[in-house]
């Protein structure tokens, strides 16, 4: 600008008084097209993708200074003795709008705008940290200013603000405010709200989020869009147009639902295994999916997070089938036509049908660990109602990968068919379950009658009686016994003074699984106490008696040795075994089994836990001395001691290793059945296991000693562990190598 002031002064000593203004106007617009504009462009576009404060703070230096240089051109020199007044203001005006005429203005290219979206991010933040302290200190648990990390009450952030209001000012005085906030406001908004999101929610916290996220939002994007829309009054209303109408807000409304479910959806394994504790975390879900749906997101992170987490040998199905049900519940929350449900646990039915012990997993915590309440028997068993209609959803888009959809009826989405249906026939739970009712009464343990009742009740409604008939003549039976057992122990105290120490179980076989009679001699104390109580029975029942089966019940026994005395509650087989060492100190298999009069294979079975109590060790093959030292003892049987209430002896169902001929027998029986499927399988290439059951019973069994599903089932694994067979989509196929 003395470069101008000299040549002013030139054309006065020259006297070329016309040229003054002409050449103060083109050398004012001269210095700011080619100098100072250029130097602020030149900053701004050297600013790099991802600038750090530093890089932000040159920019906005820029500006100020770009600012100072307007302001020196408005003091530039006027000789007003040779300018009249009028063509002073004229001038100074013309100074005034001089940046919004700059020529450069029109080849600005749109990368220009975009170097404003950090910018703009920048001061977001410091805006939103100003208007928002108290929310973020809340949502975040700490006192420091998010944006300038000093401690709220030593806030500078204002300070930075005021910096971006006198940026604002420039790009409103070079006409540029408009289209800068046009390409660059939202865009800025969306990568505060991600990155906002990000960080208050990469931690997974049980606490309700987006009412909190709404409020910030509220308070600090919405206002900062306001005044964006202040400044850039003027424009717009030549135009006629809103800077951020109704639609741009509500996009980034949406958008941060949608930047909440990604932080979320990280989350999901945890919020299925801390459930019901995570259901304010399960609310905000649900209302992100309502609103603008990522389903795909929790769908796809369930199914991998099982995948590596749960569906491997290490995990136990206990844990995976109640990882599964929790996952079931808080997916039909979030999702009530269960398609969510469907495509994220599929892959864990499946696996869930190739372990062994799921169902016996299953109906075993149905009742005694609460893994499935009463309530939900109770569910819709799938029959439309009114009120069902009134709650219909559509099912959303992604039900079109669902497997087997057109297949799918409503009903498969309550608790109870969604755990039959990992094997997709009712009859295999439904035997397993008269399996698990007949040990737990078996066991000697005291049982819940009303509660056992109510369950077999609500089973009844859902899968009919026809299988569940024999439940009521057990739980009758129990009730039967516990009266027969107060009235001999009244009997006997009334006439003969005498305490009888045992409650035995009645039963009525034939209405029962098969129960193992397995031969034994007790000691006699215990052989005087069955037959007392057999006797007192049979003048109470008279011309009935009674088999007592010694693989069932518990014992409860005090055996002192060295000083202390250790309680233990046994079967009654167990409880033989270690009365005989009273008698001596050493015992051979072969002499228990003469002693005991029964096989050496079933003393070899049920010794190993005296020997894992500590009470006895092996001193060479087959030979067994009571242990002494107490101290020893004590501390073998304190690692056992949740071990040692044995309800029934866990071998019995391998006993038939005993009995070779039986072993063989069995055998023979699976090759001749295993013979007949290869055969189906050869002229059907495909079946499922409910049709080679059916098969089996037509043409192999010819209705005489069927295999139940779970034997059948048992065998076809087998052959799958083998690779003889193939299994996939529920179908057993043979191998390529073996369709011949």
């Amino acid at each position: 600008m003395n470069q101008l002031s000299s040549i002013i002064d030139d054309l006065i000593e020259n006297g070329e008084i016309d040229l003054i203004l002409p050449v103060i106007k083109g050398g004012i617009k001269n210095q700011i097209e080619e100098v100072y504009f250029p130097q602020l462009c030149s900053v701004i576009e050297n600013v790099p993708q991802s600038p750090s404060a530093n890089d932000i703070q040159h920019v906005i230096n820029a500006f100020l200074q770009f600012e100072l240089l307007l302001n020196e051109t408005n003091q530039i020199y006027i000789p007003e003795q040779y300018v009249d007044k009028e063509q002073c203001l004229n001038l100074k005006r013309y100074i005034e709008i001089l940046p919004s005429k700059i020529n450069r203005l029109h080849t600005i290219k749109n990368s220009f705008y975009q170097k404003f979206i950090c910018l703009f991010e920048y001061y977001l933040a410091c805006y939103t940290a100003i208007q928002s302290k108290t929310i973020i200190s809340e949502l975040i648990g700490n006192t420091l200013c998010s944006f300038c990390k000093k401690q709220i009450g030593l806030c500078t952030c204002e300070t930075f603000y005021r910096n971006f209001e006198a940026v604002l000012n420039i790009l409103k005085r070079l006409k540029l405010l408009t289209k800068v906030c046009q390409m660059s406001a939202i865009e800025a908004c969306r990568h505060r709200i991600s990155n906002f999101v990000r960080d208050t929610c990469s931690k997974y916290s049980p606490n309700e989020c987006i009412p909190v996220l709404e409020q910030w939002y509220e308070s600090g994007v919405h206002c900062w869009l306001e005044i964006l829309q202040g400044y850039c009054y003027d424009e717009l209303s030549q135009s006629s147009q809103e800077l951020f109408d109704d639609h741009k807000r509500l996009e980034l409304k949406n958008y941060i639902l949608e930047c909440y479910i990604k932080a979320r959806s990280k989350h999901m394994f945890m919020i299925i295994i801390e459930y019901p504790e995570s259901c304010k975390v399960l609310k905000d879900l649900k209302q992100c999916i309502k609103q603008i749906g990522h389903r795909y997101l929790i769908i796809d992170t369930v199914k991998d997070e099982f995948n590596k987490r749960l569906l491997h040998p290490g995990a136990g199905t206990t844990d995976i089938l109640a990882a599964f049900i929790n996952a079931i519940r808080v997916l039909r929350y979030l999702d009530s036509t269960g398609v969510m449900m469907e495509l994220s646990c599929n892959n864990v039915k499946q696996y869930l049908a190739r372990r062994e012990d799921t169902i016996r997993v299953i109906v075993s915590n149905m009742n005694e660990h609460g893994v499935l309440e009463l309530d939900e028997l109770t569910e819709s068993d799938g029959r439309a109602t009114q009120m069902d209609m009134y709650d219909w959803e559509p099912e959303p888009i992604e039900a079109l990968n669902a497997p087997d959809r057109a297949l799918r009826t409503p009903h498969s989405r309550d608790m109870m068919s969604m755990l039959v249906s990992i094997y997709g026939h009712p009859e295999l739970f439904v035997e397993e379950y008269v399996h698990m009712l007949a040990d737990r009464l078996l066991s000697g343990v005291k049982v819940d009658i009303t509660h056992e009742g109510r369950y077999v009740d609500l089973l009844k409604n859902r899968f009919g009686d026809a299988g569940l008939q024999g439940c009521d003549v057990m739980l009758k039976d129990y009730i039967d016994s516990e009266t027969i057992n107060g009235s001999i122990r009244k009997n006997l105290s009334e006439k003969f003074s005498l305490e009888l120490p045992i409650n035995a179980l009645i039963i009525s076989s034939q209405y029962w699984p098969e129960v193992k009679f397995s031969p034994i001699e007790l000691p006699d104390e215990l052989m005087a106490i069955q037959k007392a109580y057999t006797t007192a029975y049979g003048s109470i029942r008279s011309r009935r008696t009674l088999h007592w089966s010694h693989n069932y019940g518990q014992v409860k026994i005090e055996i002192e040795i060295g000083g202390k005395t250790l309680d233990f509650t046994v079967t009654p087989f167990h409880a033989a075994i270690i009365y005989k060492f009273q008698d001596k100190d050493v015992w051979t298999i072969s002499d228990l089994s003469s002693s005991l009069k029964c096989s050496t294979a079933c003393i070899r079975k049920r010794i190993n836990l005296w020997q894992n109590c500590g009470l006895l060790k092996e001193e060479s093959k087959d030979t067994y001395r009571l242990v002494e030292d107490s101290s020893k003892v004590a501390q073998n049987s304190q690692h056992t001691q949740n071990e040692m209430v044995i309800t029934k002896c866990g071998d019995d169902e391998n006993d038939t290793a005993e009995n070779q001929a039986d072993l063989d027998k069995k055998e023979h029986e699976q090759t001749i059945i295993c013979n007949f499927i290869f055969g189906m399988l050869r002229t059907m290439t495909s079946l499922t296991l409910e049709r080679i059951c059916s098969l089996l019973s037509i043409y192999a069994f010819h209705g005489k000693n069927e295999k139940t599903l779970i034997e059948v089932r048992n065998i076809l694994d087998q052959k799958v562990t083998a690779n003889q067979l193939q299994y996939k989509n529920g179908l057993y196929t043979l191998p390529s190598s073996n369709q011949e």
